[in-house]
């Protein structure tokens, strides 16, 4: 049967926390004459004229904000005209092969797509429709485009074989997948002087690494290819500047709010760094209220595949923890 229109379903799972850029009113109020937003899609592809790399660091896994914005960009002729190669985390590098004729049309069955984004390195994180609905937006896009046109998805996650994986002491051994996520951009990206759009977790985007300090894709990229990675962070701080800063005429248009040069992106926060060290810019959404987490509905999950998610919950996490964020739609 045909996938285009496949859909799945979902868990939300926080990505990145704490309170980033918590700022004085006085110092909203120095950014007045700042430089305004601009439309989402324009701030993205303005980046790829200096930079090779574009990165979203999602907030929040699993928003249904964050599925239409994706879905519309790779339908605008704009980013189209660029064609990055896009770059996902939610498929592991050994299921490049399927993910490739899924995207190029090809007429495969549902249990066979649902591989890519359930066979990953992280148990259950990827049961968000929003994931599955992007590439079958990016699937239908290619349908409308000259083959040289067509969109090219690379699976960013690290290589996994379940049916190897026994123990936590296997599963640990897989290593940090930051460092798959670089390689995958390094070599056939950037080696080859192409472009990359890429989505992924905060914690693996940031400019200055991971929370407690370590090294992230962005950061191993940048080790071999300084100022090649523009990172663009969802806005989801309650705390932060006024929304009004980040909105357009158009309240419901997607924006894009570059930090370099601002008052506010230039100013410590409430941990003494200047947000611009961070990320680059910042994509609104809409306010954080309007935020809607993306579910499998109750039941929809087999129940063989529950048991090797079970099994899989196990050895990562030494507890069911999969049915506790799946809830009703594992039962």
């Amino acid at each position: 049967m045909a996938n285009a229109s496949l859909k799945v379903l979902v868990v939300v799972g926080w990505v990145l926390s704490g309170s980033l850029w918590t700022q004085s009113a006085a110092q909203t109020r120095s950014g007045a004459s700042d430089h305004p937003p601009v439309d989402a899609v324009q701030g993205i592809t303005s980046a790829f004229e200096k930079h090779p790399v574009v990165m979203i660091a999602e907030w929040r896994h699993g928003l249904r904000q964050m599925g239409d914005f994706l879905n519309m960009l790779v339908a605008d002729k704009r980013f189209q005209a660029i064609k990055p190669e896009i770059v996902v985390e939610f498929a592991s590098r050994n299921n490049q092969t399927l993910l490739d004729r899924y995207i190029a049309g090809d007429d495969l069955p549902v249990d066979a797509v649902r591989h890519i984004w359930r066979d990953t390195t992280k148990v259950a994180s990827w049961e968000f429709p929003v994931y599955a609905n992007w590439l079958a937006a990016i699937r239908s896009a290619n349908q409308k485009l000259p083959a040289a046109k067509r969109f090219h998805v690379l699976a960013g996650d690290t290589p996994i074989d379940w049916s190897k994986i026994n123990t936590h002491v296997d599963w640990a051994a897989l290593g940090d997948n930051n460092i798959s996520f670089a390689e995958v951009v390094k070599e056939q990206v950037l080696k080859k002087k192409l472009r990359a759009f890429v989505v992924l977790g905060g914690n693996h985007a940031g400019k200055m690494g991971t929370r407690d300090g370590g090294s992230n894709a962005t950061t191993l990229i940048e080790d071999y290819y300084p100022g090649a990675v523009y990172t663009i962070l969802h806005y989801m701080d309650p705390k932060s500047i006024p929304e009004a800063r980040l909105r357009l005429v158009d309240s419901t248009v997607a924006t894009v709010y570059d930090l370099k040069g601002t008052s506010f992106g230039e100013s410590p926060d409430s941990n003494g760094v200047a947000p611009v060290k961070y990320t680059d810019a910042l994509l609104y959404l809409g306010p954080v209220e309007s935020m809607v987490e993306s579910k499998p509905p109750d039941g929809s999950l087999e129940p063989e595949y529950m048991k090797e998610l079970d099994r899989r919950s196990m050895i990562e996490w030494g507890e069911l923890r999969a049915r506790k964020f799946l809830g009703a739609a594992a039962k």
